[in-house]
């Protein structure tokens, strides 16, 4: 299939609330869209949205990139068997040293370009097995009020998995929350929880022993870097199944099978690359530790090919970090991505 054209377009989103990330403070997403089309009048789009305070490219870099990448694909043959991700995009654009958004973006489009195609969905592209759906977990954040409101709103809508941010109180107040939601939700729901790194190894250890007994599907990234991780896992008596997400950044999929007690890894693909992010979800399935697609506040347009690979990639419903939408004003699609009952 041939690539006959290759637009680029740049996109600015309100939020609703500043989303704050390490040292950044977002009160608007932006990004790019890539819009490839063929000769037989085929289109598709991906998206290209760097996540300051965590993706390691500037927009502007971005850009540069993507820009520089239309001159060498215009005009020129898609390679076979892309959709396998088995390292065909890699031999394919390995020598363009591209940043991880803009491979994601890329490498999107050239798969719903196929998709269309073909005349299929694009988690069928992927997988013959795929999901025809997939659970989302609600994310939960604020005050314990307004955590506990949101909740409820979830459960009366039909969630059934629930993800607190935790780290952001005292560990005392945490954990208060953390017991309150689990009474709320009951015990056939599922509750995950996010620390983003707030927390030092006696810090874990309290929170861990003040839940104790209670069913927690995982803490995420529960201590402030992978060294101190490390330690919490092989010297302490931490029972909280945990996941990674920032740590993945630091580790080879190798790397993980020296790591007990990891439950789960939270795949958020702009960091890494579609195909790559689906290879690390195999090698890790193949470990045993569950993959969990997650977004990193894309536009619909990324967010609906996440969902696609979270049906693809997860033979069990495994519900996804993609209940994003609502942090803005409005959405690139004219018809959004609709959650029912969760």
């Amino acid at each position: 299939m041939k690539i006959s054209g290759l637009d680029i377009f740049r996109f600015t989103l309100a939020l609703r609330q500043p989303l704050v990330i390490g040292k950044h403070r977002l009160t608007e997403r932006t990004g790019l869209i890539v819009k490839l089309h063929t000769e037989d009048d085929h289109v598709a789009l991906g998206e290209i949205s760097p996540l300051p305070g965590l993706s390691r490219e500037t927009m502007a870099q971005a850009k540069a990139e993507i820009a520089r990448l239309r001159s060498l694909v215009t005009g020129r043959d898609m390679p076979d068997n892309l959709e396998e991700l088995s390292g065909g995009f890699d031999r394919w654009l390995g020598g363009c040293n591209m940043a991880p958004s803009v491979r994601f973006g890329f490498e999107t489009a050239c798969l719903n370009l196929m998709a269309v195609a073909q005349g299929v969905p694009l988690c069928k592209l992927i997988s013959e097995s795929s999901r025809d759906s997939i659970s989302v977990n609600g994310l939960l954040t604020g005050s314990h009020n307004e955590i506990m409101d949101k909740a409820a709103r979830l459960l009366d809508m039909g969630y059934t998995a629930f993800k607190l941010k935790v780290g952001r109180s005292s560990v005392r107040q945490d954990a208060e929350t953390t017991l309150a939601i689990r009474g709320l939700i009951g015990d056939s729901a599922l509750l995950r929880l996010d620390a983003n790194r707030a927390w030092s190894i006696d810090d874990a250890l309290a929170f861990d022993h003040a839940v104790a007994g209670h069913t927690i599907n995982y803490i995420e990234e529960p201590v402030r870097s992978l060294s101190l991780l490390r330690k919490l896992i092989n010297e302490t008596s931490v029972s909280l199944p945990i996941a990674l997400d920032e740590s993945l950044l630091e580790l080879t999929p190798q790397a993980l099978t020296s790591l007990s007690r990891i439950g789960a890894i939270v795949l958020k693909p702009t960091l890494w690359g579609f195909e790559k992010a689906v290879q690390l979800a195999r090698s890790s399935t193949g470990l045993g530790i569950t993959p969990v697609v997650s977004s990193s506040f894309e536009s619909g347009v990324g967010l609906k090919t996440l969902a696609h690979m979270a049906a693809a990639v997860n033979v069990t419903d495994v519900p996804a970090g993609l209940d994003t939408l609502d942090w803005f004003e409005e959405d690139l699609l004219i018809h959004p991505l609709m959650i029912e009952k969760g």
